[in-house]
């Protein structure tokens, strides 16, 4: 018996395209353990591949779902028809079309595109956000600015690619006991959340467990919510530029929960905190673009 990291892993999709599988169309019926984790079989894993194999081909999952499971386990056994995984990524081939939905307001046509492009799923969650969702909400954002996208256009697109972003947090979320938890914001006035949302996929990854705030969050409620949580961890995204006297209060503040635990880290990414990077470091802060994710000298938290 396999867990879902496994088979998923076995079958070539993520976890999150194996649950939609599971509870949408019923392709797989796993056990549950005790502690109703579920659990799936060889053959669950046989009956993924075959459908896998299949959505390869054009067919739609909602169709596969209902062929006879013999010819599930059949398509199992056929060669991989050049996964996107492995091939060279092809974000520049597809990202006119994307921008393009939507430029159209043409959200289904968007979906499809986003999950062809991310390998139906099966591209781990952090290759999936630096490769492809980043990307794009950058190029959406670029075409704003330079008015060759309308801003119901922007909003729209924006917010969809967040939504991913969403997604794939909850898709890696750590809950154990043992996790040690990371408060993620972005401080009062700030509503760009793209590269902070980036940084806790990562951090998510790389065993923390994330207290996510977003955009807009005053300092005061970060520091209380890395109070209350018992955080090992706060991480800001800044964008705008800031005033010296705010620049000093803030390195001030984080400066003082920093130093109660010998263990506490301060992250900082953004155009903002990559400008004033020497005056934070000085303080012992952890500066980086927060969408490169958790830096290697503390990706085990534990």
């Amino acid at each position: 018996m396999h867990r879902i990291r496994s088979a998923a892993k076995q079958a070539g999709v993520s976890t999150q395209l194996l649950r939609a599988w599971e509870r949408r169309y019923g392709l797989v019926s796993p056990q549950r353990t005790d502690s109703r984790y579920r659990l799936y079989s060889d053959d669950d894993v046989e009956i993924l591949k075959g459908a896998k194999a299949l959505v390869e081909e054009g067919l739609r999952i909602a169709e596969i779902a209902r062929l006879p499971r013999d010819q599930l386990r059949q398509a199992a056994g056929r060669p991989p028809k050049g996964a996107i995984a492995d091939g060279p990524w092809p974000l520049h081939a597809h990202l006119e079309a994307a921008i393009d939905a939507i430029a159209a307001l043409d959200g289904e046509r968007l979906d499809k595109l986003l999950f062809r492009m991310s390998g139906m799923g099966a591209l781990p969650a952090r290759e999936i956000c630096e490769r492809l969702l980043l990307p794009l909400l950058r190029e959406i954002g670029d075409r704003w600015e330079k008015k060759r996208l309308s801003i119901a256009a922007e909003h729209f697109g924006s917010t969809i690619v967040r939504t991913r972003l969403q997604n794939l947090l909850a898709s890696e979320a750590r809950h154990g006991p043992d996790a040690a938890k990371v408060v993620c914001a972005c401080p009062e006035g700030e509503l760009h959340e793209g590269g902070l949302l980036a940084f806790a996929v990562h951090a998510a990854g790389s065993g923390f467990d994330v207290i996510f705030l977003g955009a807009n969050s005053p300092l005061d409620e970060i520091l209380a919510a890395a109070e209350t949580t018992q955080a090992r961890a706060v991480a800001l995204s800044i964008t705008r530029p800031l005033g010296k006297a705010l620049r000093t209060q803030l390195i001030a503040r984080l400066s003082s929960w920093k130093a109660v635990g010998v263990d506490r880290r301060v992250f900082l990414g953004g155009p903002e905190a990559s400008r004033e990077q020497d005056r934070f470091r000085k303080s012992g802060f952890l500066v980086s673009e927060l969408a490169t994710g958790v830096p290697l000298a503390w990706r085990d938290p534990k």
